[in-house]
């Protein structure tokens, strides 16, 4: 069995103008560091550890992941894994979150845009080519809002498209023998 805790990363520009960044690889601003930083000394002041740390390959997600570890106090290693990375928005990155873009995005109405069906595939095949990895380990993955959601929306009963998650959020999971289980979701470490 593994325990994960999938952390979104901190705040980019485009999060706070709600920009679509999908694939874009923004950097943190400064608030994102911050935040980033700070999350790392909540897991430390609720004694939440892990053995490693699994990142996006994107830049936002990676500086999220080592601030995580500076707050800690700790040096725990940082694997990229691209399973991770953030889905193709298709036509609509750089664009505007509006009700335009949750409509679009509910109904696969994007042009070249990664499908639900296919992010939900893609993230799940991660996750569990991850524990088949590191069986037994607990892990932190620092990743993106619609890997995050593609999890909920399948295992979280109301969670939809359209719901918000909170930058740093923490969800916790467990996967065992293939089946993977939502223990907690969308917690704010930041309040």
């Amino acid at each position: 069995m593994n325990e994960l805790i999938l952390m979104r990363h901190a705040q980019t520009e485009a999060n706070r103008n709600f920009i679509v960044q999908g694939r874009m690889d923004n950097p943190l601003n400064e608030d994102g560091i911050r935040q980033a930083f700070q999350t790392g000394v909540y897991f430390k002041e609720h004694n939440i550890d892990f053995d490693m740390v699994i990142s996006s390959p994107l830049k936002r997600a990676y500086v999220t992941a080592e601030q995580v570890n500076k707050g800690m106090m700790l040096h725990r290693p940082i694997v990229m894994d691209k399973g991770l990375i953030e889905r193709n928005f298709g036509d609509y990155d750089g664009k505007e979150i509006n009700d335009d873009y949750y409509y679009m995005i509910k109904r696969g109405l994007v042009p070249n845009q990664e499908t639900n069906d296919e992010l939900e595939k893609r993230v799940c095949d991660a996750i569990l080519d991850i524990c088949n990895r590191f069986p037994g380990k607990k892990l932190l993955l620092v990743t993106h809002s619609h890997v995050i959601k593609s999890l909920l929306t399948k295992y979280v009963e109301g969670f939809s498209w359209e719901s918000w998650l909170h930058n740093c959020s923490i969800t916790r999971l467990v996967c065992d023998k293939g089946q993977i289980k939502i223990k907690s979701y969308n917690i704010n470490p930041l309040e």
